[in-house]
């Protein structure tokens, strides 16, 4: 699924609902496969571990992929930030993601 990578994308946040950063939007620069995605975010975000404009995307329902974004879909996220070249993340939130 690297056709994927390049494509941007707007990231709609429904959960935590205190979200106040509106929409997120970024570029994808990894695709895992279709499990996972990582995003470089427009703007740096701060976590409440590190601040970081690099966000890690996965499907929120078992056995959903990211192929439904090819199709104009959106897809229903879990997301963390994540810091580069590092195994170290943030849980951040829940939303929807579609390639804009």
């Amino acid at each position: 699924m690297s056709f994927l990578k390049g494509r941007t994308v707007r990231i709609i946040v429904s959960e935590p609902f205190e979200w106040a950063h509106g929409n997120l939007f970024g570029t994808i620069i990894y695709d895992r496969g279709g499990e996972k995605i990582t995003v470089k975010l427009s703007k740096e975000i701060k976590g409440k571990k590190f601040t970081s404009d690099l966000l890690e995307l996965s499907p929120r329902y078992e056995k959903e992929t990211f192929k439904p974004l090819t199709q104009n879909y959106s897809v229903t996220v879990g997301g963390a930030l994540i810091k580069e070249n590092s195994s170290e993340f943030d849980y951040m939130l829940i939303g929807s993601v579609t390639i804009d």
